[in-house]
């Protein structure tokens, strides 16, 4: 056992002496009296770790504030005193027994005030690095709620935002944001088509995901549709607004008020152009507008406006489209009015439409 310049430190932080100190045996016993009857003038350094280790902290103990102020005035009253604290009552009474048998064969005298300013030290790193690892955090978390706000098919819906943001919902379309925009930005996940009306905020950008595709905006209004077959359109009214993808780095333009991106999902290309606002917002007066519009397309577009179900019966011209406008009619009107020019019979049962072309 070579611990011939071992200091009060040393000690304690040898694990073999700590093992003697709170988990006494025979064997543990008698390797430390020999290492004492062979280096008496180390006796006042074991004495000191010995009590360190008995006062040192488990790991899932935790101090409170007072607790430390507590131990600063008794670190305080040991120096000024040069006198150890009192022993605890529970102790492993074997190291006890080994060390005051061989403390009292010597004089008894005052301990070096040194020594015990170097165990306070000790005492005081031990705690502090406790302190550190255990403590709990000053500040909470924000709990963060996820919010969700859905519009059926053939039911159309206006939400005000927590920071006065106004959204207006197409039919078939939902929106997805944590409450009050905890964080640095204020963040929208859309399925569908919306308009939103943005409040102004320079702290807190404003943006839209749809798709891999985002839409970031200070204070502005725009349209943002995104169709079932991957079509995103963005139009901007006002404002102006960043529009890139997080998947397509080169992916990356800005609009201003007038000017429309036309893209897809995870494409690695975009169209930019000027867009008609009076048809490109139709739906938030209530208004159909078919303008060369495929019919797959145009049907999906009745389905959700009116909640209901078509289905189709010898459609084989592919490449046929519709034009029309249609403001505040029933979907019996409009049927009637697009058979017309499509020759097409249509049958109406509840939900359920039937649209039967002519041979």
């Amino acid at each position: 056992m070579d611990k011939l310049n071992f200091s009060v430190e040393d000690f304690v932080m040898d694990a073999d002496f700590r093992e003697w100190i709170l988990s006494p045996n025979g064997k543990k016993n008698l390797q430390w009296e020999e290492y004492i009857i062979r280096n008496p003038q180390q006796l006042k350094k074991i004495t000191i770790a010995r009590q360190l280790v008995l006062n040192m902290p488990t790991n899932d103990y935790k101090l409170g504030e007072i607790q430390v102020d507590d131990l600063w005035d008794k670190i305080d009253k040991n120096l000024d005193s040069n006198e150890l604290t009192t022993e605890p009552k529970s102790l492993p009474i074997h190291p006890e027994a080994t060390i005051s048998r061989y403390s009292q064969s010597r004089r008894k005298s005052n301990y070096n005030v040194q020594l015990l300013k170097i165990a306070a030290l000790l005492l005081l790193a031990f705690t502090l690095g406790l302190l550190y690892y255990t403590l709990p955090e000053t500040q909470k978390t924000p709990e963060i709620n996820w919010l969700t706000y859905t519009t059926k098919p053939g039911v159309k819906s206006s939400v005000t935002l927590s920071d006065g943001s106004v959204v207006k919902l197409n039919a078939g379309s939902s929106i997805r944001y944590v409450q009050n925009f905890v964080g640095e930005t204020r963040e929208v996940y859309l399925e569908g088509e919306a308009f939103f009306e943005v409040a102004h905020d320079t702290i807190k950008p404003f943006i839209v995901h749809t798709k891999d595709i985002s839409t970031r905006a200070l204070g502005t209004s725009f349209n943002i549709h995104a169709g079932a077959s991957g079509k995103i359109a963005i139009s901007l009214v006002t404002g102006k607004v960043e529009v890139k993808s997080q998947q397509v780095p080169e992916f990356l333009d800005y609009l201003v008020p007038g000017e429309q991106i036309n893209t897809y999902a995870m494409g690695k290309s975009w169209e930019k152009a000027g867009f008609e606002q009076d048809v490109v917002l139709a739906w938030l007066n209530q208004t159909i507008i078919f303008d060369d519009t495929p019919l797959p397309e145009a049907i999906k577009m009745l389905e959700q406006w009116f909640g209901v179900n078509i289905s189709l019966v010898n459609y084989n011209e592919q490449n046929l489209t519709l034009s029309g406008k249609y403001k505040g009619e029933t979907l019996k009107n409009i049927l009637e009015g697009l058979s017309y020019t499509a020759r097409f019979k249509y049958e109406i049962d509840g939900k359920e439409i039937k649209i039967n072309f002519k041979q």
